[in-house]
């Protein structure tokens, strides 16, 4: 009987003859019995011992039965009850029942009877034990979710941009320009510094500056009034008033409109806005934290940005690096994912396998964190484990690039020209050099030289490299 062993069985009857036959039969089976000939002892072993299932007979001395599983509902709740009752008692049990005994036993009863009450109450009892797991999982989720380190891994990188973190979070009024490739938790990052630093009382507002249309930044960003312009029905707070002694977080920095960017330098530097349509500028007081996957001093090269922005913005500069640099924290991140996604659809948690997690660990992740979630999220959906073949065949070169997708670059030499200048010669080493700076997804490297897919498909069969 599955987890008989860690249940206890209190038997109380006064016919010492049949008592020892049921703890006997339930010993060979696994639990732990206590016996009792009346209703005062066997509140004495309640209350020394620990005591999951209680069958209790209808007859007694000191008081019946009835009366002692009214005692035993109020003070031990949670202590389930099978009646054992003669021919004659069938309204008393069913008073038992209604005062919450779980089942009943009719005397004489069979050991197969005896077998599958026991059953019964057994499997009840470890769905109660699973939902109050499943409950404290949800609980510990949550103030995991919710606590002030919301950044998962133990890897020197975490480690690193936690000691950053902090840092940053003792200059409230400094600004701060976070870069990092898409998915690798740039906000999180970003949050978590509003929350150490003194203005955590204040509003943290995240804003995409990508999803703005060009034409609405200024007014998105410093408000307007009321029949500023065509559309402006109402007057309009804007985001840097709306983080008013909080926390504004500019993601996709770069792509804050040329025109509009010595507005936005002015407005850090005086800590003021205009409002499209007002006369005179209003109080702002905010800490902008910006962040991208760009090179913004390439784009300050290009003029595609400001320098003095720039550096206005980069006052401290934290990078998050890509999760193929810190492969040790995917199996805690997977898990931490998996959970989170059971719990949310009600789910069973079961813990991932070993096989699984260092499958996992193996991927590139160019999507990185994002890319992990998704995945894992996926997992949860289909209900079980995927097959190293299905995980593969999700795990698309196109968007991802896998292990045993790559092309083992390691594996081959990119020759020096030396002075062998033939044309096949510097091709297959072009060839070689991009797979090498793709980290050996051919998509990514047809797209650094070029050329198609289908075009590099058939200079890696040439060249015997596929």
């Amino acid at each position: 009987m599955k987890h008989s062993e860690s249940l206890s069985v209190l038997v109380l009857d006064d016919e010492a003859r049949l008592a020892d036959e049921i703890g006997e039969y339930l010993e060979s089976r696994g639990f732990t019995v206590h016996l009792a000939d009346r209703p005062s002892r066997a509140f004495q072993i309640i209350h020394a011992q620990t005591v999951h299932i209680a069958m209790i007979d209808i007859k007694l001395p000191e008081y019946d039965g009835l009366t002692f599983l009214r005692k035993l509902r109020a003070e031990k709740s949670d202590i389930e009850s099978i009646i054992m009752s003669g021919h004659g008692d069938m309204e008393s049990v069913i008073e038992a029942l209604r005062l919450g005994a779980f089942d009943y036993l009719r005397k004489p009863f069979s050991s197969m009877e005896l077998e599958a009450s026991i059953s019964r109450v057994s499997r009840f009892l470890e769905a109660q034990q699973n939902y109050r797991r499943s409950v404290q999982k949800c609980i510990e989720l949550q103030d995991r979710l919710y606590s002030r380190d919301e950044l998962i891994g133990t890897s020197t990188v975490m480690q690193k941009i936690r000691e950053e973190i902090a840092r940053a979070a003792q200059f409230p009024d400094v600004a701060v320009l976070i870069h990092g490739e898409s998915g690798t938790g740039k906000e999180l990052v970003a949050r978590q510094i509003h929350r150490l630093s003194s203005r955590a009382s204040g509003d943290f507002v995240p804003v995409n500056c990508a999803a703005i249309p060009r034409e609405m930044f200024e007014s998105e960003f410093f408000g307007h009034e009321k029949g500023a312009f065509t559309d402006a029905q109402a007057k309009r707070k804007g985001l840097f008033r709306a983080a008013d002694g909080g926390t504004l977080f500019l993601d996709e920095v770069g792509e804050i409109p040329l025109e509009l960017q010595p507005k936005l330098l002015r407005a850090l530097e005086e800590k003021r806005v205009r409002p499209v349509g007002m006369d005179r500028e209003v109080p702002a007081d905010v800490r902008v934290i910006g962040a991208t996957n760009r090179d913004l001093l390439y784009e300050v090269r290009q003029g595609r940005f400001r320098k003095d922005l720039y550096y206005r913005l980069a006052v401290v500069e934290l990078s998050v690096q890509p999760l193929r640099e810190r492969r040790e924290d995917i199996p805690l991140l997977a898990t931490f994912f998996y959970e989170q996604g059971c719990l949310r659809s009600g789910r069973q948690v079961h813990p991932l396998s070993e096989e699984l997690l260092a499958l996992l660990s193996t991927y590139y992740f160019p999507g990185n964190v994002r890319e992990l979630k998704n995945l894992v999220e996926r997992i949860v959906i289909l209900g079980r484990e995927p097959t190293e073949k299905e995980l593969l065949a999700w795990l698309d070169p196109e968007h991802a690039g896998c292990s045993d997708r790559m092309i083992s670059v390691q594996s081959r030499t990119v020759d020096e020209p030396s002075e062998d200048l033939h044309l096949e010669t510097l091709e297959r080493m072009a060839i070689l050099r991009a797979l090498e700076k793709a980290q050996g997804v051919q998509s990514t490297a047809a797209r650094l030289l070029g050329i198609t897919r289908q075009a590099l498909d058939r200079r890696l069969k040439k060249y015997h490299l596929e």
